[in-house]
């Protein structure tokens, strides 16, 4: 994915705020501060410009985000940042992507909001690459009883047809069978 280093400018081309990010963080004008958004309320999301410089790497990107800040800021053009730059999330590390999953957990999904997730996926195909991925995930696995149950009572949740199901087990079976043999 593409990573910019952007400027969004009054329409009189007076940049008023810099930043870093993909295409869609670049084009997008809303949730930002508060400074921000009175720019953007006072002339229109229509009117504002919006110049991208495309970065080869995310740390050349940060690089040029500190830059062009510094370079406004010291030319006397008031920016909307509220720091000099630099330090965007970028892509988070394995660290902090297992808080935000025990985060997560700690807040728990509500069981009408599993149930939407549940009914939105209904009836929608998976691509080829999907359960390639699947089977990958599940190439010498063996399943317990305690987990073939778990399945089916899973799967009885979230109300997969009688010849689905049947099917489904068949080919479990069929792979246990076969990892059994080897």
């Amino acid at each position: 994915m593409a990573t910019f280093a952007y400027i969004h400018c009054k329409p009189n081309l007076l940049p008023f705020y810099v930043g870093k990010g993909a295409f869609r963080r670049a084009k997008y004008l809303g949730k930002r501060n508060p400074y921000h958004q009175a720019v953007v309320n006072k002339y229109g999301k229509q009117n504002i410009i919006i110049a991208m410089l495309e970065c080869s790497n995310e740390n050349l990107a940060f690089e040029l985000e500190k830059g062009l800040i510094k370079c406004l800021k010291n030319i006397g053009i008031k920016l909307c940042n509220f720091t000099d730059g630099g330090e965007g999330t970028g892509n988070p590390t394995d660290e902090s992507r297992k808080r935000m999953s025990d985060a997560a957990k700690k807040r728990g999904v509500s069981e009408a909001c599993q149930l939407a997730k549940i009914q939105a996926k209904k009836g929608k195909p998976i691509s080829q690459e999907q359960k390639d991925k699947i089977s990958q995930s599940l190439k010498g696995k063996v399943f317990t009883e305690e987990h073939k149950q778990n399945i089916r009572v899973s799967a009885k949740k979230r109300g997969m047809e009688v010849a689905h199901k049947a099917l489904a087990m068949k080919r479990l079976l069929k792979k246990q069978h076969r990892l059994e043999t080897v």
